[in-house]
């Protein structure tokens, strides 16, 4: 009886074994499968969000990265935008093609690469901008050389410090259905129009002098704005202005659907001076933050220009959405007009901008044979300095 007993107890303990054993396989697939498909979604959910497409839009990194990407990638934008340098620029009229490479420097992101924040100004003409540069108002500025040429020689703390537009673009801009003056001979007694302070009056001086005249010979109409000048011509009032030529024709032609013409002072005589530069007050270059300063906007402006000149069509289309009064014919004639005169002779395979002393002796020299000007610099490296430009191709330094 107890063998019998024992074998139903053993019995009973294998079937209890037996049965442990067959329950045990059903933990096992919790392990292999179960956990691996939680974990292999976040795998693919990490990689792909937000982090990789955050550099390219700083602004929406806090709107749903992960907090421990926000520091590779949130702060990023306002510390840069926290560096940037801000200063003014003002140029020497309202917006025209002529300023399309600081535009496309400014809209293209070049100012911003150096780390500048730059805001472009229109002026009221070159006399009235130069001084705003001399009382430091406007410590960067762009105006005409030869007006600049008088400042210094009246005791302003300015210099050129990049010449942009190296032969004058002056010219008697009139009515094509009533074309005056055209020739040397047509221009005494002719009535000419100007604004004050305009700096078309320092060239327009020294080339009637080297014609053999006196400003005299002419009915000087002064009048207060660009547009009275303008309207001025277009009523009859005067036979001409003074002004650029790839500047006031082609707008006022667009504007009033007049057609216009013009004569260029080079072309009847000869009479040329380096034209508009970016002028600085001495005193604030003395700072050397300053200059870091100015070496980072010449060179972005540099930039802007040498792509202008690289893509003319792209630079109107930039130019129009800043100058809404201009369409893309107009802005495209007055960029090409605009880049046919940016370096002289002497200043043929240098850097945009680079002046030659050769260049701003003949400008002196024009202006105090025909137009008084006195005192005459001894030396006239006190009106230019080459030494805040850059080379090509007009990159940030790293």
């Amino acid at each position: 009886m107890k063998a019998d007993r024992l074998i139903v107890r053993l019995l009973i303990a294998i079937l209890a074994i037996a049965m442990l054993a067959s329950c045990t396989p059903a933990a096992t697939p919790a392990p292999t499968v179960a956990p691996q498909q939680p974990t292999d979604a976040p795998k693919a959910a990490a990689p792909t969000s937000v982090p990789v497409a955050q550099p390219t839009v700083a602004p929406a990194a806090p709107t749903g990265v992960p907090v421990a990407a926000q520091p590779t990638v949130a702060p990023a934008a306002p510390a840069a935008s926290g560096t940037l340098d801000k200063i003014q620029f003002r140029l020497n009229w309202t917006y025209y093609g002529e300023h399309t490479g600081f535009i496309v420097a400014r809209d293209m992101g070049f100012y911003k690469d150096e780390g500048l924040n730059v805001e472009i100004m229109e002026g009221s003409g070159s006399t009235t901008v130069l001084q705003l540069a001399a009382n430091k108002t406007n410590p960067i500025a762009y105006v005409d050389a030869a007006t600049m040429i008088r400042g210094v020689a009246a005791g302003m703390p300015v210099e050129a410090v990049a010449v942009m537009l190296q032969q004058s673009p002056m010219a008697f801009i009139y009515r094509a259905d009533a074309a005056k003056p055209t020739k040397l001979s047509e221009i005494k007694g002719s009535k000419i129009a100007i604004t004050a302070g305009d700096a078309s009056l320092a060239i327009f001086t020294a080339f009637m002098g080297k014609a053999g005249m006196k400003v005299d010979d002419v009915h000087m109409i002064t009048v207060a704005t660009a547009a009275s000048k303008e309207q001025a011509v277009l009523s009859g009032q005067a036979d001409a202005l003074l002004g650029y030529f790839m500047d006031q024709g082609p707008r006022m032609q667009l504007q009033s659907g007049v057609k216009m013409g013009w004569t260029r002072l080079y072309d009847l005589n000869g009479t040329t001076t380096l034209s508009s530069a970016i002028v600085v007050n001495t005193d604030w270059l003395k700072d050397a933050k300053n200059q870091d300063i100015l070496r980072r906007f010449l060179r972005a402006s540099q930039r802007g220009w040498q792509w202008t000149q690289d893509n003319p069509s792209q630079a109107a289309d930039l130019f129009i959405k800043t100058a809404t009064a201009f369409n893309t014919d107009i802005a495209m004639l007055e960029i090409k007009g605009t880049m046919s005169i940016v370096r002289s002779k002497a200043a043929e395979g240098k850097p945009l901008g680079w002046s030659a002393a050769s260049d701003w002796k003949d400008s002196q020299d024009l202006l105090a044979t025909y137009a008084g000007l006195s005192p005459v610099a001894p030396d006239v490296n006190v009106y230019f300095t080459n030494d805040y430009l850059s080379e090509v191709p007009y990159l940030p330094k790293k």
